[in-house]
C-alpha cells in the first residue's frame, strides 16, 4: 500500500510539472500571437500610411503645377500649396490629442476586433464553454511518459 501512495505521489508530481511547464508555454505562445497581430497590424498601417503619404505628395504636386499654369506662375502655385501644407500641419498641430486618441481608438479596436473573432471561434469549438482539454477525442487523458507501473 505505501509503495502504490508512493508512486502515485510521484505520478502526480511529475503531472503537476507537466503541466505548469505546458501552461508556461501556452503563455509564451499567447504572448508570441500577441506580438506578432501587434506587429502585423502596425507594419499593415505604416504600409498604407507610407503609400497615402505618396499619394498625398504627388496630388499636392500636381495642384502645384495646376494653380501654377491656372496663375501663369509656377512659383505662385506651389507657394500656395506650400501654404496648404502648413495649414494641414498646424492642424494636426492644434488637434494632436484628438488625432493621437483617434488612432489609439483604432489601433485597439482593430485588435479586439481579432480577439472577438478568436473568441467567437473558440466558443462555437466549444459551446459549454469548457476549458481547453476537457471535449473531443483527447479529453480527461493525461499524455504517456512510460511512467505506469505494472
Amino acid at each position: 500500500m505505501k509503495k502504490d501512495s508512493a508512486a502515485f505521489f510521484r505520478e502526480l508530481k511529475e503531472d503537476a510539472v507537466t503541466y505548469a511547464a505546458l501552461k508556461l508555454e501556452l503563455l509564451k505562445l499567447g504572448a508570441y500571437e500577441r506580438t506578432g497581430k501587434v506587429i502585423s497590424v502596425l507594419s499593415y498601417g505604416l504600409i498604407l500610411l507610407i503609400l497615402a503619404l505618396f499619394l498625398i505628395l504627388f496630388a499636392l504636386i500636381a495642384l502645384a503645377f495646376f494653380l501654377g499654369d491656372r496663375l501663369h506662375s509656377p512659383a505662385l502655385g506651389f507657394a500656395l500649396v506650400s501654404i496648404l501644407y502648413l495649414l494641414i500641419i498646424g492642424g494636426f498641430i492644434l488637434y494632436r490629442q484628438k488625432f493621437r486618441t483617434m488612432v489609439l481608438n483604432t489601433v485597439i479596436s482593430a485588435l479586439n476586433a481579432h480577439e472577438n473573432n478568436h473568441n467567437e471561434t473558440t466558443s462555437e469549438d466549444n459551446p459549454a464553454g469548457d476549458p481547453v482539454g476537457t471535449q473531443g477525442p483527447f479529453a480527461g487523458t493525461v499524455p504517456d511518459r512510460g511512467t505506469e507501473t505494472k
